[in-house]
C-alpha cells in the first residue's frame, strides 16, 4: 500500500463511507417498497410466494456474477469499479420507476435482480478497498465504521421504504422511485470522491467458466489457511440468519404483532440499528486486533434471543426491545469474522477470495428464503417458531465456530 494512499485516505474514507451508505439505502427502500406493493396487491398465498422470489432475484446475481466481479475488482482499480456501479444503478432505477408506474408487480421482480447483479460487482471492490487503503491496525476500526454506515442505510431505508409505500396503502410505489433516482444521482457524485486505488493487475486475463466451479477452487484454496476458512463459514450463515429474519420480518409483524407496512419499516430499522451499533462497538473493542473472542459468546446470545423473541415477543414494545438486542448480538458476532477475510486474504487474490466468499453467501441467502419457504409448508409453522428453529440452529453453529476461532483468542 502506498504512503501517498494513506496520506489521502481521510476525505475519500469519508468518500467511500458515503456512496455505501447511498447504496445501501437504495437497496433497502426500492426492495421494501416492491414487497409492500406486491403484499398490498395480491392474495395471501401469491404474496408469500412473491416474498421468496423477492429475496431469491435479489441474492441469484452473486452466484452468477460474482466470479467476474472478483476479475474486475483485481483487474481494475476497486475506485473505478465503484464508481461505475452506481452508474449502473441509476439505470435500475429508472427503470423501476417505469415499471412501477405500469403496476407490473411481477415484471418488479426483475429489477430487483438487476440490483442484485449490481451490488455483486460492487461488492469485491467495497471489501477490497479497506485493505488497499488503511493500515492493518485501523482495519478493524475502519470495519466498524463501514458496517455503521450500512446499517444505519438499512435503519433509515427501512423507515423511509415503510413511509413511502405506506402513500396509497402500498399501491403507489412510483412515488417512492422518484426517491430512489434521486438517492442514486447523488450517490455517483460522492463516489468519486474515493480515495484513488492501484489500477489492479493490467495483465490478468479473465477466463470464462461456469459460475460455481472458479469459487470452488478458491473455496478449496482459501481452505488451507483454518482461520480463514471459519471466518467464511460463520460469516455464511450470518447472512442465511440475516436473511431469514429481515424477510420473516414482514409477516411477523403483520401476522403476530397486527402492525402496518409502517410497522414492517420500523422493525427492518430497529434490527439494522442493533446491528449497526454492535459492528461500530465491536470494531473500537477490538482496538488494534481482530477480536476472534467475540464471536462464540455474541453467537450464543443471539440464538437465544431469537428463541426469546419467538416465545414472548408478542407484543410491540416487548418485540422492538428484542429486536434491537438481537441485532447487536449480530454485529458483534459479524465483525469480526469480515474483518478477518479482508485481512488473511493474499493482496493479489483478494478480490477473487471476496468473490468466491460472496458466492458462499449467496448460497447461504438463498437457503435463507428456501428456508421461509419449505419450513412453514411442511410443518405449516407461523414466523414464532421459524424464528425458535433458527434460534437453535444459531446457537448449533456458534459452538462449531468455537473451536475453529479458539487458536485466535
Amino acid at each position: 500500500m502506498s504512503e501517498t494512499c494513506r496520506k489521502s485516505s481521510a476525505p475519500g474514507l469519508a468518500a467511500y463511507l458515503g456512496t455505501l451508505f447511498l447504496g445501501a439505502l437504495n437497496d433497502n427502500v426500492s426492495k421494501l417498497l416492491a414487497i409492500c406493493f406486491a403484499l398490498a396487491s395480491l392474495e395471501t398465498g401469491r404474496a408469500n410466494a412473491y416474498l421468496s422470489l423477492a429475496g431469491g432475484c435479489f441474492i441469484l446475481p452473486y452466484l452468477l456474477f460474482s466470479n467476474i466481479a472478483g476479475f474486475l475488482a483485481d483487474r481494475f482499480s476497486k475506485k473505478w469499479v465503484m464508481v461505475w456501479t452506481k452508474v449502473l444503478e441509476i439505470v435500475i432505477m429508472v427503470s423501476g420507476w417505469l415499471l412501477a408506474m405500469r403496476g407490473a408487480v411481477y415484471a418488479l421482480l426483475g429489477v430487483l435482480f438487476v440490483m442484485g447483479a449490481q451490488s455483486a460487482f460492487f461488492s469485491p471492490a467495497k471489501y477490497g478497498f479497506l485493505p488497499e487503503t488503511e493500515p492493518p491496525e485501523r482495519l478493524s476500526r475502519a470495519n466498524g465504521l463501514m458496517q455503521l454506515c450500512t446499517f444505519t442505510a438499512i435503519i433509515l431505508g427501512g423507515w423511509l421504504g415503510g413511509t413511502l409505500a405506506a402513500r396509497g396503502n402500498g399501491l403507489q410505489p412510483a412515488f417512492g422511485f422518484t426517491f430512489c433516482i434521486a438517492i442514486a444521482v447523488v450517490g455517483l457524485l460522492v463516489s468519486f470522491g474515493i480515495t484513488r486505488t492501484p489500477t489492479g493487475q493490467p495483465n490478468l486475463r479473465y477466463r470464462p467458466a461456469d459460475p460455481l466451479t472458479p469459487h470452488l477452487r478458491t473455496l478449496k484454496e482459501l481452505a488451507h489457511d483454518k482461520t480463514l476458512a471459519y471466518a467464511v463459514a460463520g460469516n455464511a450463515y450470518f447472512w442465511f440468519a440475516g436473511t431469514v429474519i429481515q424477510l420473516i420480518l414482514t409477516t411477523f409483524a403483520t401476522n403476530t404483532l397486527h402492525g402496518d407496512h409502517m410497522l414492517v419499516g420500523q422493525l427492518q430499522a430497529v434490527i439494522a440499528l442493533g446491528i449497526a451499533a454492535g459492528c461500530c462497538l465491536a470494531g473500537f473493542l477490538s482496538r488494534k486486533s481482530i477480536a476472534y473472542g467475540f464471536v462464540m459468546p455474541a453467537g450464543s446470545v443471539l440464538g437465544g434471543l431469537l428463541i426469546l423473541l419467538a416465545a414472548i415477543g408478542t407484543t410491540r414494545p416487548v418485540a422492538m426491545g428484542l429486536t434491537l438486542f438481537v441485532g447487536l448480538a449480530a454485529g458483534f458476532f459479524e465483525l469480526p469474522l469480515s474483518t478477518a477475510m479482508q485481512q488473511r486474504s493474499p493482496q493479489d487474490r483478494r478480490g477473487r477470495y471476496l468473490a468466491a466468499t460472496n458466492a458462499l453467501d449467496c448460497l447461504t441467502m438463498l437457503a435463507g428464503c428456501l428456508y421461509l419457504y419449505v419450513l412453514p409448508a411442511l410443518f405449516r409453522c407461523g414466523p414464532r417458531l421459524s424464528i425458535a428453529v433458527l434460534g437453535a440452529l444459531t446457537l448449533l453453529v456458534s459452538l462449531l465456530l468455537k473451536s475453529g476461532l479458539k487458536a485466535e483468542r
